[in-house]
C-alpha cells in the first residue's frame, strides 16, 4: 500500500490558500507602510512650515496691498522665503495668505511672482486652494492639507502655519498663515516608494510558493 502526498490530489487548492495567505499579509503590510510614511510627509511638510513661518517678521507684510509686488518690502519678503525654500529642495512653492472673516483666504506674497508673474498669484488675489479649512486651522496651529489638491498653477500637497504677531514669542494673534507647496507626484513617490517594494516582494513570494507547491505535488510516476 503506498501513501502519496495530499498535495498531489489537487495541488490547486493549496496553491490558492497560500495566494490568499501571502496576499493578505502583503496588504496588510502595504497598508500600514503607507500609513506610516503618509504621516511621516504630513508631518515634516508641517514642520517646515512651522519653523519658517517663525522667521517671517509680522510687521513686514502688515498693509501690503495689490500693487505692492515691486516695492521693496514685498522682495525682502520674497527673498526670505526664497531662502528658507531653498533648504528644501522638495518644496516648490512658499507664500502667505491672509484669512478672511469668512474663512476665504487672499494671497499677500507669492515667492514665485517676481520671476513669473504669469504663473503666481498677486497680492490680493483669492486662493482656490480647496483646504480652507486647514488654512483657517492653521491660524492656531500647523495644518496640511489631507490628499494632493488641483488648481490653476498646477497638483499639489501643502502645508500652512501661522505667522504670529510677534515673533520672539507669541503674542497671541496671528497675523497671516505661511504656505508651502510640494507637488502631487513628489509626495506620491514618497508615499509609495517602500509600498511597491513590499507589493513585488508579495507578488515574488506567491509566484514562487506556487511553483514550489505545483512541482512538489506533481503525481510521481
Amino acid at each position: 500500500m503506498t501513501s502519496s502526498c495530499p498535495l498531489s490530489q489537487n495541488p490547486w487548492v493549496y496553491v490558492l490558500v497560500v495566494t490568499i495567505v501571502i496576499a493578505s499579509l502583503t496588504g496588510y503590510a502595504y497598508t500600514g507602510t503607507r500609513t506610516a510614511l503618509d504621516t511621516t510627509v504630513h508631518k515634516g511638510l508641517e514642520s517646515t512650515a512651522a519653523v519658517m513661518a517663525t522667521q517671517i517678521n509680522a510687521s513686514d507684510i502688515a498693509g501690503l496691498m495689490p500693487g505692492d509686488e515691486g516695492s521693496p518690502r514685498y522682495r525682502e519678503v520674497v527673498n526670505q522665503l526664497r531662502t528658507m525654500r531653498s533648504m528644501d529642495d522638495q518644496i516648490l512653492n512658499a507664500y502667505i495668505l491672509k484669512v478672511n472673516p469668512d474663512q476665504s483666504a487672499t494671497f499677500l506674497v507669492d515667492d514665485l511672482y517676481p520671476d513669473d508673474p504669469a504663473g503666481s498669484a498677486k497680492t490680493g488675489e483669492l486662493s482656490t486652494d480647496p483646504n480652507r479649512m486647514e488654512i483657517f486651522r492653521a491660524l492656531s496651529v500647523p495644518t496640511s492639507s489631507k490628499e494632493p489638491y488641483t488648481t490653476k498653477y498646477g497638483s499639489f500637497m501643502s502645508a500652512y502655519a501661522p505667522i504670529d504677531d510677534s515673533q520672539g514669542g507669541s503674542g497671541g494673534n496671528t497675523s497671516a498663515v505661511l504656505a508651502i507647496d510640494m507637488s502631487a507626484s513628489t509626495y506620491m513617490n514618497a508615499v509609495n516608494s517602500s509600498g511597491y517594494a513590499i507589493l513585488l516582494a508579495g507578488i515574488v513570494s506567491i509566484l514562487l510558493a506556487g511553483i514550489g507547491i505545483l512541482r512538489w505535488g506533481k503525481p510521481k510516476k
